[in-house]
């Protein structure tokens, strides 16, 4: 019975021609997902070798490097289709990830290799989901990308259940260091399938230039023309620092209570394995029910909330069990709660902000946020060592994301409202 519904559905949502451009769509985004997981529990692992006293340092690092590749990047970008540059783009990230794993072959896990492996990864996750689904746009139409793209969205998410469990299998008969090197055969295979999926890629302009539209400048004038954009953007920042201060507080305890070396990477895996199953969860059951039954500014709310009773844990509890269950919950809740109605909300925005608003957004807003959370907490912590007065900082910081994503969900509604009344509006006078 159940056999039969699952056939019926995919009966529904794919035509029969569409599959072998579906599989290897779907197979691109889980191999690309799965080596991205594989290498970032290495990340976790390097910041720990780096010092945790040197986040600020490293989140500086990799906004300075964001903002240094951001208009090289445009100009490819704008000169060049997808279809003509993506090889190639991966060509290099593949060239890097083993040169990494080479140096640390050779050289053995050195603080200078770590800090900028911790940077390289930090930027190079900015990348390539927006350049995958910027891909598809010129691959599907948007008949096709409404009954396809979930289907192509799950590779992606079992890439990520998938990444860290090889992690957590491997990492001990192989090594940490050698998971490099199978996230370096993972971008290969992104590379074979790839050449699949280009052959289908249309040479849009239209599509080529809305993903990366627009200039820093331009997103920031958009900020001070709307009230809904100024409360976005607040919103995004208090969600980067809270994800900062816990992630924080990760290094610190496994710093502190995991041998170094394999079985840190183990456990980092282990937390990216939790996480990415509850985000999978939280997009395909939760999340949609809650878009469908619950006004937006409460499901804006949820993430907020769940962050206030988190902290106040760990002000009253300080083990480490407690914040790794911490920030699996931000992790999972940021990409399976708060990510699907925070794009939601652009849905029924214009192409200013979609595209220059939202592109500054996710780049120099987002990776600025991360950067002034290390360094305000290492600002507390040359001050004072006490967990207490961070896990205080972060009940306040979530309180106040509280009434922030209330205000946003509520002025998102009246901006809705107004839109669709001068919608008909329009035509009424046509």
């Amino acid at each position: 019975m159940l056999f039969n519904k699952i056939t019926h559905y995919f009966k529904q949502q794919v035509q029969p021609g569409e599959w072998p451009l579906l599989v290897a769509s779907f197979l691109y985004f889980f191999f690309l997902l799965c080596g991205y997981f594989l290498i970032r529990s290495i990340r976790e692992q390097m910041g720990v070798v780096a010092g945790v006293e040197n986040f600020h340092w490293l989140y500086l690092g990799t906004l300075l490097t964001t903002l240094a590749i951001q208009p090289i990047y445009g100009r490819i970008v704008s000169k060049y289709t997808r279809r003509v540059f993506l090889p190639y783009i991966y060509g290099f990230f593949a060239a890097v990830i083993l040169s990494y794993w080479a140096a640390f072959t050779f050289w053995g896990v050195t603080a200078s290799l770590a800090k900028s492996f911790f940077i390289f990864i930090s930027v190079y996750n900015v990348f390539i989901v927006s350049l995958f689904w910027s891909f598809m746009a010129d691959v599907y139409n948007k008949s096709q990308g409404k009954r396809l793209f979930g289907l192509i969205a799950s590779g992606g998410s079992t890439g990520g259940i998938v990444g860290p469990l090889l992690g957590v299998l491997l990492v001990e008969k192989i090594g940490a260091i050698n998971l490099i090197f199978v996230s370096f055969v993972c971008m290969l295979l992104v590379i074979f399938t790839l050449q699949f999926v280009r052959k289908h890629a249309k040479d849009s302009d239209v599509n080529r230039e809305s993903p990366m539209g627009g200039s820093a400048i331009d997103g920031f004038k958009l900020i001070l023309e709307s009230k809904l954009l100024q409360q976005i953007t607040i919103m995004t920042i208090l969600a980067t620092f809270l994800g900062g201060f816990l992630y924080m507080l990760q290094g610190l305890y496994i710093s502190q209570y995991i041998e170094p070396g394999d079985q840190q990477t183990k456990m980092f895996n282990q937390i990216n394995l939790i996480t990415n199953i509850l985000t999978l969860f939280f997009q395909l059951v939760l999340t949609p029910f809650l878009l469908q039954k619950v006004k937006i500014h409460k499901v804006l709310a949820i993430l907020p909330m769940i962050l206030v009773v988190v902290f106040a844990l760990i002000g009253m509890v300080p083990i480490i069990y407690v914040v790794l269950g911490g920030i699996i919950m931000q992790r999972s809740g940021a990409y399976g709660i708060m990510k699907p109605p925070t794009d939601w909300l652009f849905t029924g925005m214009d192409k200013q902000a979609k595209y220059k608003f939202k592109n500054f957004l996710d780049t120099v807003i987002y990776r600025t946020g991360d950067t002034m959370a290390q360094w305000v907490i290492k600002g507390i912590t040359m001050i004072t060592k006490n967990i207490h007065i961070l896990a205080v900082l972060g009940v306040f910081l979530a309180l106040w994301w509280v009434k922030n994503a209330w205000k946003v969900g509520q002025l998102a509604e009246q901006h809705f409202a107004q839109k669709s009344a001068n919608d008909e509006s329009a035509v009424k006078n046509k």
